[in-house]
């Protein structure tokens, strides 16, 4: 989401005679090198570097070439010549700091920004390049005063009004943020960058139909944009827009397959493709280009046996949220004689109920937010983390940067992202082998460590509302049989609604209930199921509602009926502590087969299908035969208490003697 630098590249002051045919030739090739004609210029800048390897006007435009196609060390190497040879010159010095924030040398490269704006304060590209190496190091409001200071320098430049942009974004301003990316486009209409990234923050401020045309507008400018593409539909699913679905993520997966092209990020492809060489190969993609490794160089610490392990926990979600429903219990019951857990926060400090409740369960809690991932990994080496838990991967708010500057000598991808993350510095993956067979393994980047019964915790703590609402009093008709999905709307697709569809024409008075998730979404979904000839009196949404009343509310439900390839994970369970019974369809995929685990490990395999046409039939059975749900209720609400998906003692022994085990090997 981040700008590209688009720095000068003039000659420069220095070159002298008896060069007069290489400044010709140097004049020749910088034209060929805006025009984006590579191999000429490169054949030209190394012709005059045979005769005169000591040209600075050679050597800085050969290194910003080489910066500019991403070969970081190669273009440091070479402007860095040229600044011995000119020292005073503030133009290669700012273009020093543009091939070392390339390499990802940060702050080598703020002090080259610095020295060039010392010899010329009112350098505006220097300013703004600084600020997105400051960005870079996560000190946002320093990058903010750089880019106003560039804005006010050179206000018709859109570039410093993007990156002040991304900075509010990071900052979750995301009002500003957008009145900064549509004062870029006043400037330049085809800005692709201003346009991709305001619409993410249409995104972040739940505008999803404008964020759809921001996205749009960004693909037609240009189609090969890094993510647009992905980020379009991913958007477009979330609204249920299902045009074009086929040829879209036909194209999507050509695209990734064969060219490895960056048009996916990792998360979207899970809802798109369960295949796991997909899946990994957009997790690899996106690991490589966004968060590649940094530093691998963290050896355990010596431990006396006596010590206890130190645990850290990294989230953005240690408030009322999902993660936090599902974990909180296992920080309560980790044996605090043989663990140390820590908490690494980067989300809201909301205050609420769960995040006290986490904060009282563990032994220190950090406020991380403001610190940029590397300042993360090194508090954490400070602190002799031994094992490095990343409850998020590549879901949204993830810091998966923290990982890749190795915050610890052991790092595990666990519960938040249901699939291999692709890199070479997260060493383990939690699941079970329901989730991952032993065949699934090669597709895995990370060591698996196989826990029995599911792979996911879960709180006993979750209350469910004594005072259950009557379905009329939610709109649902009382003698109905009622199938629902409380998933979020990006999971439903074309395929899934067909089969729903089709699963209501052959249950006579039956009805569907889904969560509202946004006001566009339930349009089309009314639209789509019109256009299939599903009267709207068969058709209900259900408000977002606090946790205590939406799980209680799961009574008035006959069947879940789950979604494909992405499947529910904590909608699921939640479905179940509340005693409502899952249909799933087991794909390939960890996503694919989380309901699988879970009906597992509440003895509901009966309620696993592995074809589309025996879910359509055992849903038609059930809704026909209403007494069959009323035992699988039963079964359900009599094991609930003793069943593995619900024993968070037995789970947490389970997944420490996994820690104890790392630390053995």
């Amino acid at each position: 989401m981040s700008s590209p630098k688009s720095p000068r590249i003039r000659q420069g002051a220095g070159t002298k005679p008896p060069v007069r045919k290489d400044d010709r030739l140097l004049s020749q090739g910088l034209e060929f090198h805006k025009a984006g004609e590579v191999d000429q210029a490169v054949g030209i800048y190394a012709d005059i570097l045979s005769r005169n390897p000591r040209h600075p006007g050679a050597l800085h435009l050969l290194g910003v070439l080489f910066y500019q196609s991403g070969s970081g060390a190669r273009a440091v190497h070479l402007i860095s010549q040229a600044v011995e040879l000119e020292p005073d010159n503030p133009l290669f010095l700012m273009n020093l700091g543009n091939a070392l924030q390339c390499d990802g040398q940060l702050e080598r490269a703020e002090a080259s920004f610095r020295r060039a704006l010392s010899l010329r304060p009112e350098f505006a590209e220097a300013l703004n390049n600084l600020g997105t190496t400051l960005m870079g190091q996560y000190r946002i409001s320093e990058a903010i005063d750089c880019f106003e200071r560039a804005i006010s320098i050179n206000p018709s430049n859109p570039e410093p009004f993007n990156n002040r942009g991304n900075a509010y974004q990071a900052l979750k301003r995301f009002d500003a943020a957008l009145l900064d990316f549509q004062a870029a486009l006043r400037l330049r209409p085809d800005y692709v960058d201003a346009h991709s990234n305001l619409g993410y923050a249409l995104v972040e401020l739940n505008r999803l139909d404008e964020a759809v045309a921001s996205f749009e507008s960004a693909a037609r400018i240009d189609q090969s944009f890094e993510y647009v593409r992905g980020a379009l539909h991913h958007t477009k699913m979330r609204i249920c827009d299902w045009r074009n679905y086929a040829t879209e993520v036909n194209s999507l997966l050509q695209d990734l397959i064969q060219k490895g092209a960056k048009c996916v990020p990792a998360f979207a492809i899970l809802s798109i493709s369960d295949s796991l060489s997909v899946q990994r190969r957009a997790a690899e993609i996106w690991a490589s280009d966004k968060h590649p490794s940094q530093d691998s160089s963290c050896s355990m610490r010596d431990r006396h046996p006596d010590d206890r392990i130190l645990i850290g926990y990294y989230s953005a979600d240690f408030y009322q949220h999902a993660t936090a429903y599902l974990i909180a219990e296992i920080f309560e019951l980790h044996d605090k004689t043989r663990f140390e857990v820590i908490a690494f926060h980067f989300g809201p400090l909301t205050g609420d109920h769960m995040q006290r409740r986490i904060q009282a369960s563990v032994d220190s809690f950090y406020d991380v937010s403001h610190q940029s991932d590397y300042d993360i990994a090194m508090l954490s080496r400070e602190l002799g983390i031994d094992i490095a838990i990343d409850l998020k991967g590549f879901t949204q708010n993830q810091r998966a940067g923290i990982f890749a500057n190795r915050a610890a000598p052991v790092q595990i991808n666990y519960l938040g992202y249901p699939g291999t993350m692709g890199a070479n510095y997260i060493d383990y993956i939690v699941a079970d082998s329901e989730l991952i067979p032993e065949e699934s393994r090669p597709y895995y980047t990370e060591d698996i460590i196989y826990l029995t019964g599911s792979y996911q915790p879960n709180d006993r703590q979750r209350p469910i509302a004594v005072d259950v609402p009557t379905r009329s009093q939610l709109g649902l008709p009382e003698a109905a049989f009622v199938y629902c999905c409380f998933n979020n709307n990006f999971k439903i697709n074309p395929d899934v609604f067909d089969a729903w569809v089709e699963i209501l024409d052959n249950v006579q008075g039956s009805v569907i209930w889904l969560l509202e998730d946004n006001p566009s979404a339930t349009q089309n979904l009314r639209r789509e199921a019109h256009s299939r000839g599903l009267a709207m009196d068969r058709i209900f949404f259900a408000q977002r509602t606090p946790l205590a009343d939406h799980l209680a509310r799961h009574r008035l439900a006959d069947l879940f009926l789950d979604t494909w390839p992405y499947n529910a994970h904590t909608t699921a369970s939640d479905a179940l502590w509340a005693g409502l019974p899952v249909l799933t369809l087991r794909g390939e995929s960890f996503a694919a087969r989380v309901g699988a685990s879970l009906l597992r490990a509440v003895d509901l395999p009966e309620l696993i299908m592995d074809t589309r046409e025996g879910y359509v039939s055992e849903a038609i059975k059930l809704g026909r035969n209403p007494a069959l749900v009323t035992a699988l209720k039963e079964r359900l609400n009599f094991g609930r208490m003793t069943a593995p998906l619900f024993d968070s003692v037995s789970y947490t022994r389970k997944l420490e003697a996994a820690y104890l085990g790392l630390m053995e090997e």
